[in-house]
């Protein structure tokens, strides 16, 4: 029979061991989207840099330079025993329209103009543009989840600490 005392050491070594795997978890599912943003998300279309391309709107973005996929990072987790956090974000200064849309205005004069190579001879000419949005980062997390990938991921990285 074990004592009081050995009783008390195996829950709290368990606890310490289950603390681990809560961060763990959360981490390897950071890291997982962020990968299958960089791997697979931003790489379904893609043109040349320069090049015209329509993708539809709510669509993930096309890859052109590689930009979004290069700036595309996951922060470690942090937490408790309970619950632990990490995160995945992006650093290009425009992936937060790219994700969620904006109306881009002119601003030194009436028009705003340029060239790509789908434009006509004398170049493209707009007062406003409206971008409905083309999330990369939400779209991979939904489709993660509802594939149950990124349960898969995490699971797998707690069970190591699963006591």
């Amino acid at each position: 029979m074990a004592s009081i005392q050995e009783v008390a050491d195996f829950w709290e070594n368990a606890r310490t061991i289950a603390e681990h795997g809560a961060i763990a978890a959360a981490e390897a599912g950071a890291q997982y989207i962020q990968k299958r943003i960089q791997q697979d998300t931003l790489m379904r279309s893609q043109h040349p840099p320069g090049a015209w391309h329509e993708t539809r709107d709510g669509d993930p973005p096309a890859i052109a330079s590689g930009k979004l996929a290069r700036d595309t990072y996951s922060r470690p987790a942090f937490g408790n025993w309970a619950r632990a956090s990490a995160a995945v974000g992006n650093s290009s200064d425009y992936a937060r329209i790219t994700e969620f849309g904006c109306t881009i205005e002119a601003v030194s004069g009436e028009y705003m103009h340029w060239k790509d190579s789908g434009s006509p001879v004398s170049g493209w000419y707009h007062r406003f543009l409206e971008n409905k949005g083309h999330p990369f980062i939400s779209t991979t997390v939904d489709e993660s989840v509802d594939d149950g990938s990124l349960h898969e991921v995490m699971v797998e990285a707690f069970r190591e600490y699963d006591p």
